[in-house]
Formats: structure tokens, C-alpha cells, sequence
């Protein structure tokens, strides 16, 4: 399962990612891919479409872990 997440980074204040969750989750990397391109910038905010064509913030697919435990 994959899902889309948006990602920025502030200098003082460090990372701030959260899941599109709009958009649901996906079977695999390629619908995510196709979600994204069709979504981003189309239904950004002005302050969100703003910060994407500057840098500041990406969009990104992330295959979602299962819940068994990390191996060490």
C-alpha cells in the first residue's frame, strides 16, 4: 500500500509531514505517481500552490510498512 505525504522543513523548527489523507491510500507506486501528478498543483491552496513552485514543499508516494516490527 502506498500513500501520498507532503513534506517541508522549516530551519528552526525541523521537518512537518503529513499524510494527504484527501487522497487515500494507493496499491502501488505507479497510482500514487499518476494521483499525484493529477492533484498537485490543481488542487493546491494559493499558500500551498505558493510554497510548491518556490521548493518549499514536495509531494512525495511512501510505501506504507505493515504492522509487524522492524527487524534490528
Amino acid at each position: 500500500m502506498w500513500a501520498m505525504l507532503a513534506v517541508s522543513i522549516q530551519m528552526l523548527s525541523g521537518p512537518n509531514v503529513w499524510v494527504v489523507t484527501n487522497e487515500g491510500t494507493f496499491e502501488s507506486a505507479q497510482a500514487c505517481e499518476a494521483a499525484l501528478s493529477e492533484a498537485v498543483p490543481r488542487t493546491l491552496s494559493e499558500d500551498l500552490r505558493l510554497a510548491w513552485e518556490a521548493g518549499e514543499l514536495k509531494y512525495v508516494c511512501l510505501k506504507v510498512r505493515g504492522t509487524e516490527p522492524a527487524p534490528n
